[in-house]
């Protein structure tokens, strides 16, 4: 199975041509954003750059200054799509008169087909230069509904006036706020914003115009510096990085906890190059939070959670936080151990021994955010392996489930795939315990029909289970065995 996060990739729903704009005040180093009605189902209250789909009658005549259609498309959409969300035209000419202007963006927002026959009508032109080709963003795989974004950076003067249409249409609310502004509100959790604009919006933050425009075009699935990631909350910050680790999953959740001060949870990637490519990840992350990383944990020490933790801890001199019976840690956590980091407020990151799938597993809830690593307690998709010859007892497992179980995160993240939100994640670990003990039943009937030697106990009580997974499930009837107190 490859990544469940993969932007620029065939899998998942096609995603929808569309343009976006982010219009930029040097001289204030103000941003517009719009905020989402909240009843939308993609991205609902969330603030972001004005943009949308490419509308079929997009054909970008209007354009000047490119011979690239497919360029010249982009812009007419990314201009239509700000008049109709903002009242702004980003256009060249005589504009006519405000009632006017009105009238035509409600004309077109009901037929967009109007917007380009509205420019021709006053000889409006759009050129092109003006619009900064500033990255392209395609909706990851794991998400329902998928755009392909071209964004582009339109540098202007003052802060252009600029308001919704009204309170129920698909914009409810636009804004000029400025850069490091629009940041510590969302750190503050006052407004939401996706992973794209924060990476935006960051780069603005910190860097020179002409270095942000290179910069911008290192997009997750377009570069060999980023990794795709997402930061579903200030400070989390998911990287799946390909693992030795078992099928269907490919790659482990590393996970980032912090800003100015990171910590880096499971670094479980093996091929050199997979790691070069990673520590240059962290670099840019670091460097675009003028941060430093911190501190290393580990929910375990299988290689597919520990591979890089040497390699990473020497190259960024920082102690690595894991249980006692791990050789290669500087500090041993245990029990209610927290680690908090700066920030305002700070992060804290307090340790769950959960042992089961290791003797020494911990899983990890930042308190400040109310995300729960979970470590392998769970995969999403996936069976979590409960193996007795590398430490596994069943018992302690399924405890620790129960244990988790009691938590109500707003989100978790597993070892293995896809981010549960909010109470999804308690009901995977109590789906877990039920489904755990229902293959104890179906064992101890496999006995009473007479089964009596692990192979036939395996075809009776397995009986659901593909038989190139056989090997793995072998493993998880001894442990069950051995919880149940049955020697065969």
């Amino acid at each position: 199975m490859a990544s469940w996060l993969q932007y620029n990739s065939d899998a998942g729903v096609t995603p929808k041509k569309a343009a976006t704009v982010i219009l930029f005040d040097q001289e204030t180093n103000a941003t517009l954003l719009v905020q989402r009605n909240k009843s939308l189902v993609f991205m609902g209250g969330h603030h972001a750059f004005p943009g949308g789909s490419v509308s079929q009658q997009d054909t970008g005549r209007c354009v000047r200054g490119t011979s690239d259609t497919d360029l010249a498309v982009s812009i007419s959409t990314a201009v239509r799509e700000v008049f109709e969300e903002t009242g702004i035209l980003l256009v060249d000419g005589d504009i006519p008169g405000l009632g006017h202007i009105e009238r035509m963006r409600l004309e077109i927002l009901q037929s967009p087909d109007k917007f380009e026959d509205f420019l021709e009508q006053y000889n409006l032109l759009i050129q092109s230069e003006k619009f900064i080709p500033a990255g392209r963003w395609i909706t990851p795989t794991f998400v329902p509904m998928r755009f392909d974004t071209q964004y582009f950076l339109y540098c202007c003067k003052g802060g252009i006036s600029a308001s919704p249409i009204g309170q129920e249409g698909e914009i409810t609310a636009t804004t000029w706020l400025n850069v490091d502004k629009a940041l510590d509100l969302r750190a503050k959790g006052r407004i939401q914003m996706s992973t794209p604009v924060v990476f935006v919006l960051r780069r603005l933050a910190v860097l020179s115009l002409d270095k942000v425009v290179k910069r911008l075009q290192h997009t997750p699935g377009f570069s060999e510096i980023i990794h795709d990631y997402i930061e579903p909350a200030h400070g989390i910050h998911i990287v799946p990085v390909s693992s030795q680790t078992l099928p269907p999953a490919s790659h482990t959740n590393c996970v980032l906890i912090g800003e100015k001060e990171l910590a880096l949870i499971d670094p479980g990637i093996n091929d050199l190059k997979d790691r070069e490519r990673f520590e240059a990840h962290l670099d840019e992350v670091l460097t675009m939070s003028n941060g430093i990383l911190h501190a290393i944990l580990l929910t375990h020490d299988h290689p597919d959670h520990s591979a890089s933790v040497h390699r990473l801890a020497k190259r960024y001199n920082v102690p690595v936080y894991a249980h006692e019976s791990y050789c290669k840690r500087d500090i041993a956590i245990e029990e209610g151990f927290c680690i908090e980091l700066v920030g305002a407020p700070p992060w804290r990151i307090r340790c769950l021994y959960t042992p089961g799938h290791h003797p020494g597993h911990f899983a990890f809830y930042e308190e400040t955010t109310d995300t729960l690593i979970s470590g392998d307690m769970v995969s999403n998709p996936g069976t979590i392996i409960i193996d007795p010859e590398s430490g596994g007892d069943m018992g302690a497992y399924l405890n620790s489930l129960d244990r988790l179980s009691t938590l109500v995160p707003k989100m978790t993240i597993p070892g293995h795939g896809v981010p549960l939100m909010a109470d999804s994640g308690t009901e995977l670990f109590r789906k877990t315990i039920v489904h755990r003990r229902m293959r104890e039943a179906r064992i101890r009937e496999a006995i009473t029909s007479g089964a009596n030697t692990v192979e036939t106990i395996l075809l009776a009580a397995y009986d659901d289970t593909p038989e190139a997974l056989y090997p793995l499930a072998r493993r998880q009837l001894k442990a069950h065995l051995i919880d149940m107190n049955i020697v065969i």
